[in-house]
């Protein structure tokens, strides 16, 4: 079984659990990796490396079908929005030659990534969300009718990461934001409470979350969690599958919630691996090993809450040192 991971970049740890995992399988297993850089060190983790053009670029889907050929591959899986959103649109491709895209569908990965919609969605479902505005005129109605105040967090509606957003405590200071902005932008209640990250892995043959794993997060850095504990919490688990219920997902889902006054609040979902995830898998909850089942056309029990709570993810830096052939 072989599995192709693009644009792997600095997901070593995620490389690495894959290796691992498809080193046990009875069949045994390879993991092939690509990325536009020579400089990304998770190329260097894997079974076998390819270097190729950005994603943005014409041949770019020629080049990774050429080389799932090659490599005899069973699934292909992205790591980055803008890709989910390429092999969504393209799962055809890949599955006349009999591979797998492990990627949500195309309406769930776009309305995902539009923060907007996807409050409407959460809202139009029933779900508990954190009161959003598109506007000024929005929120000023918002703020009338007591819904929210100052402070407000100002955020990219097709954002990514902490990257554009702001913590605003004043009018003078959102009419700037938003009229200088080269990004839309969405207005948020203020999430005064405990933030928490949720992995779920949806089954790909039942299409049924198959695991779900909750932390608290006790520290974030550039958008990622750097420190966190994990939490169990029936009704969170109970909430997590209504929200999978109402979209098609598949696959590793990254969902952030946080807990008000012992209230939950879905803020965002991202179809994909969460940065947080090497918590999870240490915990026993091994995404990985799903995929391969799913892969050998066997579903996977669900094991939803199956984890020690209290344990705790402390992230810390390391660094790669080997000769690479480009030029300087």
């Amino acid at each position: 079984m072989t599995i192709l991971i693009l644009s792997c970049g600095t997901r070593n740890k995620l490389v690495r659990f894959f290796k691992e995992t498809f080193a046990k399988l009875p069949e045994g297993g390879r993991v092939v990796v690509t990325d536009c850089s020579p400089w990304a060190p998770a190329l260097y983790e894997a079974d076998q490396y390819y270097l190729v053009p950005r994603m943005t670029e014409p041949g770019y889907l020629d080049r990774i079908l050429e080389i799932c050929k090659l490599e005899k591959v069973n699934a292909v899986l992205p790591l980055f929005e803008d890709e989910l959103d390429l092999l969504a649109h393209n799962r055809e491709l890949f599955e006349r030659e009999g591979i797998r895209a492990v990627v949500s569908g195309k309406e769930t990965v776009a309305l995902c990534r539009d923060k907007y919609c996807f409050y409407r969605h959460l809202v139009e479902n029933g779900l508990p969300a954190l009161t959003t505005c598109l506007n000024l005129e929005q929120f000023d109605r918002a703020r009338a009718e007591g819904k929210l105040d100052f402070p407000v967090f100002v955020k990219p509606v097709r954002g990514c990461g902490s990257v554009g957003i702001n913590r605003v405590k004043n009018r003078e200071l959102l009419e700037t934001l938003c009229r200088y902005s080269e990004e839309e932008l969405l207005i948020q209640q203020l999430a005064d409470g405990e933030e928490l990250g949720v992995d779920v892995y949806v089954d790909l043959l039942t299409g049924k979350p198959a695991a779900v794993f909750a932390k608290k997060k006790v520290r974030m850095r550039a958008g990622e969690t750097e420190k966190a504990v994990s939490v169990k919490d029936e009704a969170l688990f109970i909430l997590v599958e209504r929200m999978i219920s109402t979209l098609d997902f598949a696959g590793p889902v990254d969902m952030d919630v946080f807990r008000i006054n012992g209230q939950y609040y879905i803020s965002e979902i991202n179809p994909r691996f969460g940065g947080g995830y090497p918590h999870a898998y240490h915990c026993g909850v091994n995404f990985p090993a799903m995929i391969a089942r799913n892969l050998a056309g066997k579903c996977n029990e669900p094991v939803i809450g199956v984890y020690e709570a209290g344990v705790c993810m402390m992230k810390y830096s390391d660094e790669m040192v080997r000769k690479i052939e480009e030029p300087f």
